[in-house]
């Protein structure tokens, strides 16, 4: 969910190089990938992803001893599970949280610090601009895991489909 609520959500302005990532959905050597534009960056690099993504290249983390540390913040968006199904019509059918919702349940934090990388939880939104800041002037790697609301996520984003839909059928 990360990427599509940037895609549609974020405005673009100088100074800011986005890429991304592809495989199954995204998800597959994400992790990877963004240690490796870190390695090749010109300064600290930011990376976001949801939960399930982070789980699926947790062996990414695993920077061996001796080698150079990368700039790198890995933001984790987690909201136990898998969002994007959230979304769609199955969202109401009765083994939807098992089948679809994949909680996983995982201490996301704990993941991170056992791959020996620094990680903080950031539970307050608008601490996270402050965090995020700190963590890339510190450099070096660390993970910043934001928990989220799957249910709250899809509400929201009925709302805009509402909204949008509501100001395309105004006369103009």
């Amino acid at each position: 969910m990360p990427i599509r609520d940037l895609d549609l959500t974020m405005h673009p302005r100088d100074g800011l190089r986005v890429v991304a990532n592809r495989g199954a959905s995204g998800i597959d050597g994400f992790t990877s990938t963004a240690l490796g534009v870190a390695l090749a960056a010109e300064g600290p690099v930011a990376a976001l992803c949801g939960d399930l993504t982070f789980l699926h290249d947790q062996n990414g983390l695993l920077v061996p001893p001796g080698s150079r540390r990368p700039d790198l913040v890995l933001v984790v968006i987690d909201n136990d599970g898998g969002g994007i199904f959230s979304l769609l019509p199955q969202a109401g059918a009765p083994s939807f949280e098992q089948v679809f919702g994949t909680p996983h349940g995982v201490d996301l934090v704990a993941v991170a610090r056992t791959a020996g990388w620094p990680a903080t939880r950031v539970t307050d939104a608008e601490d996270l601009p402050i965090v995020l800041t700190d963590a890339l002037t510190t450099g070096g790697p660390s993970v910043l895991v934001v928990p989220t609301d799957r249910a709250a996520n899809a509400a929201l984003h009925t709302q805009l489909r509402q909204a949008t839909t509501a100001t395309l059928r105004r006369p103009v």
